[in-house]
């Protein structure tokens, strides 16, 4: 028996030392070299403990962490256990210099444990076993033909990619490239070939765009980035290989282009640059007075349309009414600088005669040639004849008349990647009329607002609890059916006495006895004298005998020979019920256990219905993973639809969106999710992603998204966690109030007055907090608020029918509140006090 104990002390000597001394958190490894632009893996490892929660790593500068993945090991050696669980990131250097990561400490199972520094250098690491540089194996440049271009020229750009065949695996991603100073068409598709290049076969793709820049100067555009699977190898054998795959980003050469001022201008001059074409057109040739006669002008070609504004001015004979011509801008699909523009204009000749409409004229800068070009239409006469009908001619002072449009500038097509910017506010729009008059209600203040809702909350519910429990009571009293019966045996014996017909009172006879039989408790469908007896004895002894006088008497008027009812029997009956009391329903009932607890059963069945469903989470998460996107989100999409609050449903949705490169709805999923748990790693992560890649920067989650400044206090719980809080704190400075009023009673000790103090301050600390955080957070603090993810037009009433009324253009990206609907429309109010309709179809509810 010693021998076991001191062998049980043995083990335990030889593994107990391991587990309590063995706890650390390190990074592995723990230095060295990281290929720039090269994505590598660091493992933060946990030995002996866990996290209690994903760690927050310290910013890095020069180098970016994706999302990390996770595992778990237990081993025993030796009589010695240990266990690890590791973090995974993947990183990715974007400087050439040295990283350090600095010293930071994690909350453990075991503890707070500190991370210890780690320092990395930065090189061009080989591709994979190879010993070459990605510079050997992989190029992208940007190339334009020429070095000079003339301001406001549309010049072509070339983005080339080259890939040795043996190492290419697949694209990475799009181009992505900021053509600041320079607006650009969207890149084309990569048209991808293989070329033998020193006896070698290369993968070469070719993307084009077009660009222009408006004013001269030396500029330098931005290089353009690209990430690239490069195959560095191949695991397992046969039809089990899998090749091994190392993703790197490739970053063109800046380009260094001069723009050249324009030469001095001639009149007429209005800054067109480019290869145009310029047509007129009339019709009819021949008409009578009063007959509209049609002028169409037409500009075509490829040049600098976002700069031009509108076509030369006309004259025209004051002989003619002039209806004020309309402009129409069409550009080709997919670009900026290739389209028409056409202005029609209406004339109503007054009298008859032979009239010359004079050639237009339109100047433009051609880069090709160096030089300005004018270009003006064929003159033209219109013949009129006089009419049925004369056509009063207006009054002028007989000098041609001069007429032109000026158009608004299109809105450009938004390309596929857009650069990120602000929405603009919509225009303001005349508001509904209102039919009635009405008075305002003056706000209240902070305290009372508070109590007004605490109380409403509370004694709301409590009396709708309270009332049901009553009408419980009452259907579950078991004197109800007897005080029914009693009502009903008053109403027969009214009708008894009143009636005269002996099929009616035979009817009405067998009510009483049914009646009778429910106000004894008689639990019988035809009952006979001896249960009456034995039933009345024990609830009126005293009057037993002059009931079963009575039923002896309606049974032989029912089923003997003598059907006469004594005429004094409806009397005597009344008399015997007169003297029959039932007990009232007792008010104080409703307290009972049975008439309340079905209140707490039902919040529990309630709680348990509207529990997510666990296994279609798990389908939608098993369509994700099987790359099956659409699934995945119209199965979060149905989740969302129930439990709008859901933020996991709400970021899982936007990950399935994006995946299908549906920014802007996955940044509007992402913002909701963010909006209902933003101390999340992950939502915030999406977010800032979803701003990045949709476009659509709205500067307010774009500042949410960074999390600097006020919007890091802010961040750090959700609007409707702020709300708690800022009731919170008036429970908190109502608290304090009854220890002062204890106090001032003598009811409690000297602790009372720095305690209601120090809860005071609390109590102000924490509203102030909370107040400044919803006025940060904004519209996004309402629980109308939508996303506007798709532009669209804000309109002053829900029809696109009327064209007379008021319209402004709303950008992607807006925040508002959603009021009113109607026949599918939305009534939206911004901020600024801003108000319009909208189509359901461009809007996402972030609470709802």
């Amino acid at each position: 028996m010693r021998q076991s104990h001191h062998f049980i002390l043995l083990v335990l000597f030889l593994v107990l030392p391991g587990s309590f001394f063995a706890q650390a958190v390190r990074w592995d490894p723990p230095g060295g070299q990281l290929g720039f632009n090269q994505v590598s893996q660091l493992s933060l490892i946990f030995e002996d403990c866990e996290p209690e929660d994903e760690p927050v790593l310290p910013t890095v500068d020069g180098l970016q962490f994706a999302r990390p993945s996770q595992r778990s090991e237990t081993s025993i050696v030796n009589f010695k256990m240990s266990r690890t669980f590791t973090y995974v990131y993947p990183v990715r250097p974007g400087k050439r210099a040295p990283v350090i990561i600095p010293a930071f400490d994690v909350k453990t199972d075991k503890g707070t444990l500190r991370v210890a520094a780690a320092r990395y250098t930065v090189g061009d690491a080989p591709v994979g076993n190879s010993g070459l540089s990605i510079t050997d194996v992989a190029s992208a440049s940007l190339e334009t033909p020429k070095p000079s271009v003339w301001a406001g020229e549309v010049f072509p750009l070339t983005y080339n990619l080259d890939v040795v065949r043996r190492y290419f695996h697949s694209l990475g991603s799009n181009v992505t490239w900021d053509s600041t100073p320079a607006l650009a068409d969207d890149w084309t598709k990569p048209e991808p070939a293989e070329a033998l290049i020193r006896g070698e076969r290369h993968v070469v793709a070719t993307q084009t765009t077009r660009a222009v820049i408006k004013q001269p100067g030396t500029y330098t555009l931005n290089p353009v980035s690209q990430m690239v699977n490069l195959m560095v190898g191949t695991t397992g054998f046969g039809l089990f290989t899998q090749p091994n795959v190392e993703q790197r980003q490739l970053d063109s050469k800046s380009l260094d282009l001069t723009v050249k001022a324009l030469p001095l201008a001639p009149a007429g001059f209005t800054g067109a640059v480019g290869a145009f074409t310029f047509t007129s057109k009339v019709v009819p040739l021949n008409a009578a007075v009063g007959e509209p006669v049609t002028w169409t002008l037409e500009l075509a070609g490829t040049g600098n349309w976002p700069d031009l504004t509108g076509l030369p001015s006309r004259e025209v004979s004051n002989e003619f009414q002039v209806v004020q011509p309309k402009s129409k801008r069409v550009m080709k699909d997919g670009t900026l600088f290739e389209g028409s523009l056409t202005e029609d204009v209406v004339l109503v000749p007054t009298r008859p005669g032979n009239y010359v409409l004079p050639p237009v004229r339109f100047s433009y800068f051609d880069p090709r040639s160096g030089t300005y070009q004018t270009i003006a239409s064929e003159p033209v006469t219109v013949t009129i004849t006089a009419g049925s009908a004369p056509v009063t001619p207006p009054a002028s002072s007989g000098a041609p008349v001069q007429f032109s449009l000026t158009p608004t500038t299109p809105a450009t097509a938004s390309p596929n990647l857009p650069p990120a910017v602000a929405p603009v506010p919509p225009e303001n729009l005349p508001r509904d009329p209102l039919n009635q008059t009405a008075t305002g209600f003056a706000p209240l203040a902070l305290r009372p607002l508070v109590w007004l809702c605490l109380l409403s909350a509370v004694l709301c519910p409590l009396i709708l609890w309270l009332t049901l429990a009553a009408l419980r009571s009452r259907r579950l009293d078991p004197q109800r059916q007897r005080r029914e019966a009693r009502a009903a045996l008053v109403i027969a014996l009214k009708e008894i006495n009143s009636s005269s017909l002996p099929a009616a009172r035979y009817s009405l006879l067998r009510v009483w006895q049914a009646e009778t039989a429910q106000l004894f408790a008689i639990p019988h469908a035809a009952p006979g004298t001896p249960l009456l007896l034995a039933a009345v004895t024990r609830a009126k002894p005293d009057a037993a005998n002059a009931w079963v006088r009575l039923w002896s008497e309606a049974d032989r008027t029912l089923h003997g020979r003598d059907a006469t009812l004594p005429t004094d029997w409806p009397m005597r009956a009344d008399a015997a019920l007169q003297a029959v009391q039932v007990p009232g329903w007792n008010p104080f009932s409703l307290f009972a256990g049975r008439n309340l607890l079905p209140f707490l059963f039902s919040l529990f069945v309630l709680s348990a219905l509207f529990a997510p469903s666990s296994a279609k989470a798990e389908t939608a998460t098993e369509a994700y993973k099987r790359g099956d996107f659409p699934a995945a989100a119209q199965a979060w999409q149905a989740t969302v639809s129930t439990a709008p609050t859901d933020w996991a449903a709400r970021h899982n949705l936007a990950l399935a969106l994006a995946q299908q490169d549906r920014w802007a709805e996955a940044a509007a999923h992402s913002t909701s999710a963010f909006l209902l748990n933003s101390r999340s790693d992950a939502t915030r992560w999406n977010l800032n992603l979803g701003v990045q890649r949709s476009g659509l920067a709205n500067p307010q989650l774009v500042e949410l998204s960074r999390g600097e400044g006020r919007y890091k206090l802010t961040r750090a719980a959700t609007p409707g966690e702020w709300q708690l809080a800022l009731a919170g704190a008036s429970l908190l400075l109502a608290l304090a109030l009854i220890v002062l009023l204890l106090q001032g009673y003598k009811m409690i000790g000297a602790w009372g007055k720095p305690s209601a103090l120090t809860a005071t301050l609390l109590a102000i600390v924490l509203a102030g907090t909370a107040t400044f955080s919803l006025h940060t957070y904004g519209p996004l603090a309402q629980p109308g608020a939508v996303f506007v993810w798709q532009a669209t037009t804000l309109r002053s009433i829900p029809t696109e029918v009327d064209t007379t009324q008021k319209t402004s253009p709303l950008s992607a990206g807006s925040i508002a509140v959603a009021g009113r609907t109607f026949l599918g429309w939305t009534q939206l109010t911004f901020p600024g006090g801003q108000s319009g309709w909208v189509r359901n179809e461009v809007l996402i509810a972030l609470y709802r």
